[in-house]
Parts: C-alpha cells; structure tokens; sequence
C-alpha cells in the first residue's frame, strides 16, 4: 500500500483533488476529518484544548468554538504552536490506525500542514495543489471570511511555492476542473501501472 499525502495552502483545492482520486479508484483520508472527531465535547483533545486555551474558545452549547480558536491561532504564533503540541500529535496517531485499515490500494490523505509539522517522511509521496495567491484570497472571501482575517490566514501559511520543494507531483489548481482531474489521471496512471494495481473501473470500462 502507497500513502500519498495531498497538501497545500487554504483555499488551493486540496479537498477537490481528493475526491478526483477517490473517484479514480484510491482510498482517501482527511487530516481535517479525522481532527474534527477529536475534538468533540468530552474526548481527551477537547479537554487539553479547554485547559489550555480556557472557556473562551467553548460555545454556550458547550461544543467548541473552532472560529474563535482559530482567529486566536492565527493571529498569535505562540497561541498557534500551543494548539499545534495538542492537536497534530492526536491527528498522527488517528491517521496511522485508519491507515492499517486501509485497503491494499493507494490511499491519498489529505494533510494541510504536511511540511509544517514535518510528516513528508510519513508518506511514499506528496502531491502539492497550488494555486495562485489572488485565488487564495478570493475564495476565502467567497467563503465568508473577512478581508483582514483573510490576510492573517495567508500570512500565517507557509508559502506553497516552498512546499513544492517537496512535492513529487504538483497539480495546479488555479486551471480549469478539466485540466485539474488530467493532472489527477496522469498521478493516478503512474502510480497503478508502476504497482500493478489497477481498479475495477480501469479494467473494465463502461
């Protein structure tokens, strides 16, 4: 089993090409899904992050306020490495128990903060979605976020031009949906001819 983790900046796409690969036949994980079940009310995450960061970051509802504790992560660097020791440690130790689940195919993991937690050596390789800068923010704005949190978001990323650095693939998220998925089936090729794997659909097609 190949684990390939797909990373990049907010708003470049990553999410989109998981799902081009999920399609094509891989198996697919999600960092951002599998840190939203741990930081549930009640588990052990949620209770260190309470401890930590106080009943500011909790809803009257009692779950947590994630805006809030991301304004705060993103606005403060120190704030933002004390969530990191508590939250990516929990991330690393789910993944690895979903991957030994996984079936004998390629699985592709969604990982946004790949390099900035050092986990490439995790993984067999790394795809880098990418878009431009101006993209970034238009989206985010698209998405309701304000144009000054929008800045704070960017600014406090690791450019991806220096994530590419890592990359052995790069899929540029800023074409079209049709030129992004032929970026996906030309990865997805190399990977199942060179392993001789090949799925279902790939050896029958409709």
């Amino acid at each position: 089993m190949q684990r390939i983790a797909v990373t990049g900046g907010v708003a470049e796409g990553k999410t989109t090409v998981l799902r081009m690969f999920e399609a094509l036949g891989a198996s697919v994980l999600s960092s951002d899904a599998v840190a939203a079940s741990l930081l549930l009310p009640g588990t052990e995450v949620w209770e260190q992050l309470v401890k930590e960061f106080g009943q500011a970051i909790i809803t009257a509802e009692g779950a947590l306020a994630r805006e809030r504790l991301a304004t705060l992560a993103f606005g403060d660097p120190t704030a933002r490495r004390r969530l990191n020791r508590i939250v990516h440690p929990a991330v690393v130790r789910a993944l690895q128990a979903q991957l030994n689940a996984c079936a004998p195919t390629p699985v592709f993991v969604e990982v946004p903060l790949l390099i900035e937690v050092a986990l490439q050596d995790f993984f067999d390789a790394v795809v880098v979605a990418q878009a431009t800068p101006a993209l970034q923010r238009r989206r985010l704005l698209e998405r309701g976020v304000s144009p000054q949190q929008a800045r704070q978001i960017l600014c406090a990323q690791l450019p991806t031009r220096c994530k590419t650095a890592f990359a052995d693939w790069v899929i540029r998220t800023h074409r079209s949906l049709e030129q992004v998925e032929a970026q996906a089936r030309r990865i997805w090729r190399t990977l199942t001819q060179s392993n001789q794997v090949y799925s279902e659909t790939q050896r029958n097609p409709i």
